[in-house]
């Protein structure tokens, strides 16, 4: 009897383990009024705290309102690309805004070859982010030699 349970909970834990490596991975995060939220999660209000920090003035704060999207992402599982690859990774954002109809807008970063792992902020920010509105829809893409490695969107995305 110890025998079949011994041996159906290694099958869970080789099930449990067997998770798709995660190339590319993207934090959102919208920072509406400079009011520090006193009764929000404490993440919240260190991420709040984060964005506004070094701001005084109310242009300041203001310059700081908007969505900020953390982009992390790695080559594991694409050593080979990596290896053969002389161009570095490049991470691409696309977005779309409310106050600009369906004008397709690009932010993107290219790494030194070599580079396997990173971490970039797109910001839409102050001015863009007042004038402009909120993002409505994003793609994230890690390109490596040509190749789209991985790719993240948000649910409203259409090509």
């Amino acid at each position: 009897m110890h025998k079949w349970l011994i041996i159906t909970c290694l099958c869970f834990v080789g099930v449990s383990c067997s998770n798709k490596v995660e190339n590319l991975t993207v934090d959102k995060f919208t920072l509406r009024n400079y009011q520090i939220e006193r009764q929000d999660v404490p993440m919240v209000r260190g991420d709040q705290q984060k964005r506004l920090y070094g701001a005084v003035t109310m242009k300041e704060h203001d310059a700081k309102l908007g969505q900020y999207y953390e982009v992390r992402w790695n080559l594991k599982g694409q050593e080979y690309l990596a290896r053969n690859s002389t161009d570095g990774a490049l991470v691409i954002f696309r977005y779309r805004q409310a106050g600009t109809a369906s004008k397709l807008k690009l932010i993107s970063k290219q790494y030194a070859a070599g580079v396997k792992s990173g971490k970039i902020d797109f910001q839409i920010i102050g001015k863009e982010y007042i004038e402009n509105g909120r993002v409505l829809a994003w793609k994230a893409e890690l390109v490596l030699g040509g190749r789209v490695i991985d790719s993240k969107q948000s649910y409203l995305w259409r090509r």
